[in-house]
């Protein structure tokens, strides 16, 4: 046992502490309250390792139990935590390695069509179900010196949802060559309504007499709904 007085192990039938002189009522044995406590020094060691060091230099030479004990918890937590570490970082590695290679493997990924997600409908198909566009005469008034021409262009909503459109016109002559283009457009074309648009009003005066023999048709139409 040891004095509490002193700290110097004694006899266990010892009276009286052969260093200090004091009374057995004042020696305390290991196993005493004063040493029961170990337990929570060694917890206390487990979860937080520094400070079992540092309890276990306190009470080296004091408490010999609770330094014993802080000791080994804190070693115990150093060990433990480095290998969850370990174990953590290997299973992170082998996650990461995983997800690189499903990445990286195209020939095992479907990748989706982005184009066919935001692919516009075509314009046979707006035509089909959206509109109808049809042409006038291709006129030419004024004198020659300043002739103004014009296209005639009707476009009627035949869905049931107010539409706005974008029409690309060309015109052609015999052989299908294109000689030359205009557009238009209409906005909010109410079910059913139909409006004439006036197109090739500003072409350049040794065009008009191609254009005249020319032959007008859709290029292109852009549907837009909101």
């Amino acid at each position: 046992m040891y004095c509490r007085n002193c700290g110097s192990k004694i006899d266990d039938n010892s009276t009286y502490c052969t260093r200090c002189g004091a009374r057995i009522d004042d020696i305390v044995h290991p196993n005493d309250s004063d040493e029961g406590s170990s337990v929570w020094f060694a917890v206390l060691g487990f979860f937080i390792p520094i400070v079992g060091f540092i309890l276990f230099l306190v009470y080296e030479g004091k408490k010999p139990k609770r330094a014993k004990a802080a000791g080994k918890g804190a070693l115990i937590g150093f060990i433990t935590k480095i290998a969850v570490s370990i174990i953590l970082t290997i299973l992170y590695v082998i996650f990461a390695s995983s997800i690189f290679n499903t990445i990286v493997n195209v020939n095992d990924i479907t990748v989706p069509n982005i184009s066919s997600i935001f692919q516009e409908e075509s314009t046979d198909e707006i035509l089909k179900n959206y509109i109808d566009v049809s042409f006038g005469e291709f006129r030419v008034s004024g004198d020659k010196y300043l002739p103004e021409t014009s296209l005639d262009v009707t476009v009627k909503n035949k869905s049931k949802k107010q539409l706005s459109f974008y029409i690309t016109i060309e015109a052609v002559d015999k052989t299908g060559k294109r000689i030359g283009m205009d557009e238009v457009d209409v906005e909010d074309l109410n079910p059913g309504q139909n409006v004439t648009l006036t197109a090739f009003e500003f072409v350049d005066e040794e065009m008009i007499p191609k254009l005249e023999k020319a032959t007008f048709q859709v290029l292109k139409v852009e549907k837009f709904d909101y």
